[in-house]
């Protein structure tokens, strides 16, 4: 019985690093997209303010103090900056993070020409948010 538990722990390891790879990790999912829309909500925004928002999880590795899932906000006022909230490790607060993505509209084609990273103060900007890249 327990070499074939050690055997089942070998062969199903790679499956289960691939799929955290693939869809990080499920406990910190369930956080960031519980903890972000209540925020929103206690913010006075509702569904009906958000052009689009959802969980993402980041390709690089971000702030050491917030867990590495992201959720992304686009407001129906704002549609072309892209705004990216956390959630922190203690405490399960909701932070923004200070860079926004700006898409251009190329005039000629009406599609997104660039996309710029941009710390500037914009609507939706909140005062407290943080720089994704600190504490890496």
């Amino acid at each position: 019985m327990g070499t074939g538990a050690v055997l089942l722990l070998f062969i199903s390891l790679p499956f289960v690093v691939i799929y955290f790879l693939n869809n990080g990790n499920p406990y910190t999912r369930y956080w960031t997209e519980r903890q972000v829309p209540a925020h929103l909500e206690a913010q006075g925004l509702t569904e009906d303010d958000l052009l689009e928002s959802h969980w993402v999880l980041p390709k690089y590795r971000i702030n050491n103090d917030i867990y590495t899932d992201g959720y992304i906000v686009r407001f129906k006022d704002e549609p072309t900056v892209t705004y990216t909230y956390g959630v922190k490790r203690k405490g399960k607060n909701v932070v923004q993070y200070c860079e926004k993505e700006t898409e251009t509209i190329d005039s000629k084609d009406s599609l997104p020409a660039t996309t710029l990273i941009n710390s500037d103060s914009t609507k939706h900007s909140e005062s407290n948010c943080i720089d994704h890249l600190a504490n890496r």
